[in-house]
């Protein structure tokens, strides 16, 4: 599930406008917290509205005091993420007949027995990480390993946050990650890395991303195509890259056609060097390569381009058989 997040701060024009840019996602994240008033609660609805149109789910962060206020939320259709202000008990009852969300980076073992134990229906609950916008507060990836592994254990379904590009939330404007090392990353990289190496599948944008980057993770979503960013010299026109089923972990492969390549030149190949296999390599010549790794001094390879700075790492989540779009910078 891939997700997006709206602020009830925002006016009724910029919301709108957001919920259609984002119309191809399948739920969206929003708030009742800052600031509680009736306001806000006619912004939901008008947002509600907009999300049912477009089949858009949405899950709502709520505290006690909230839904006290406002007990209506419970028959709105939404999940209710459950922040401070919620016991056991009531966590219990209110899975019985809702959907509801709780913190997955702070519930315990214990807590999730007692839930189980008191008769919480599980079918209704789902794990959502929150994001950090306070800079060297988000999670650690050994705790979020640790903790994933605790809540998938329960059946849940994990949701976790990844920064966005642009438009930076205030008051500080220093991302939403969920993860710390995630902090001021490329949001497409992060996508990736949160699906294939942490293996999250429902993944929420927690603030503005660019189009190009909204197009890669739509790629992914969709056609399970990889994009890639890269400097190429000219004469070398090359649109697409169909990886070998059996990957090395230090060169990226493709499918090959054989093309004899005359001209040789030394290179040191460093990991993100795009290659082509010259006469020097026999059969293999015209095999288009990717460095993963610094490969040394070759006469065998020639480099034919490079991989931008922002998608280096993502060589290291490539799989065998993964199809890659290359985009020339």
């Amino acid at each position: 599930m891939l997700g997006f997040s709206l602020y009830l701060n925002q006016d009724e024009n910029y919301i709108e406008e957001k919920i259609n840019e984002f119309k191809n996602f399948d739920i969206l994240f929003t708030s009742m917290h800052y600031p509680v008033d009736d306001r806000n609660m006619k912004k939901l609805i008008f947002l509600k509205a907009l999300a049912d149109s477009l089949n858009i789910d949405i899950c709502l962060d709520i505290n006690g005091e909230i839904l006290k206020h406002y007990p209506e939320l419970l028959r709105m259709g939404l999940i209710l993420r459950l922040d401070f202000g919620f016991d056991k008990e009531k966590i219990v009852n209110l899975s019985k007949n809702n959907r509801i969300a709780i913190i997955a980076s702070s519930v315990s073992r214990e807590t999730l027995e007692a839930i189980k134990e008191l008769g919480g229906n599980f079918s209704n609950i789902s794990a959502w990480h929150n994001y950090y916008p306070l800079e060297f507060s988000g999670l650690g990836e050994d705790d979020f390993i640790e903790k994933n592994k605790v809540l998938e254990k329960f059946g849940l379904d994990l949701f976790a946050f990844f920064q966005g590009d642009k438009d930076f939330r205030g008051p500080l404007y220093k991302s939403l990650p969920s993860l710390e090392e995630d902090r001021f990353k490329d949001p497409y990289y992060s996508y990736l890395k949160l699906k294939r190496f942490y293996k999250i599948n429902n993944l929420v944008l927690s603030e503005g991303l660019s189009m190009k980057n909204k197009g890669y993770i739509e790629a992914f979503e969709k056609k399970g195509i990889i994009n890639l960013d890269l400097y190429l010299k000219k004469g070398y026109e090359i649109n697409e890259f169909k990886v070998r089923s059996d990957i090395s972990k230090y060169i990226i492969r493709n499918e090959r056609t054989y093309k004899f390549i005359n001209e040789v030149s030394n290179n040191y190949i460093r990991k993100g060097d795009f290659l082509i296999l010259n006469k020097n390599s026999g059969r293999y010549s015209g095999e288009l390569e990717i460095a993963r790794l610094d490969l040394g001094l070759s006469n065998s390879r020639n480099v034919i381009g490079r991989v931008c700075k922002e998608h280096l790492a993502i060589l290291d989540l490539i799989k065998g058989d993964d199809r890659i779009a290359i985009n020339r910078k």
